[in-house]
């Protein structure tokens, strides 16, 4: 299918820098093309969700991206990262877990790094013991 090739292609310029570019106007106007491009190839009306097709057709919207993006770049740093346990010594649920730091502005809050964290959070125990890059990206 010719369409998935193109999708595959655009997907790779997207990651380009897309940590940095995210929160901006262009990504909101990005994933309505991207849903009006899947639309059109589906043929799905206006008012029709295109979530289901998305995941279907094996094609990652520009939100998905992003979190796939920050949690490698988490995974890839996460050795100068702190880690509850470092910080203090109770023994809870969530030691292992890297240590979230307060946020006094807006910016830092929705930083890579404070992202990150906050995402690395929601992923399950066995991705997150993946010791192999490739294999972590992949899952």
């Amino acid at each position: 299918m010719l369409w998935n090739i193109y999708f595959t292609y655009f997907q790779s310029r997207l990651r380009h820098g897309i940590i940095i570019w995210v929160g901006s106007k262009e990504s909101i106007k990005i994933l309505c093309i991207q849903k009006k491009v899947i639309r059109l190839i589906t043929g799905l009306k206006k008012p029709e969700s295109c979530k289901q097709k998305f995941a279907e057709n094996i094609i990652l919207t520009v939100t998905s991206l992003y979190v796939l993006e920050v949690l490698c770049f988490i995974k890839k740093y996460k050795g100068s990262l702190k880690q509850n346990y470092m910080i203090h010594e109770h023994n809870t649920r969530s030691k292992y877990d890297l240590h979230t730091e307060f946020c006094n502005t807006s910016s830092y809050q929705k930083s890579v790094i404070n992202m990150g964290i906050r995402l690395d959070k929601f992923l399950p125990k066995e991705i997150k013991k993946l010791e192999k890059f490739n294999c972590f990206k992949k899952r």
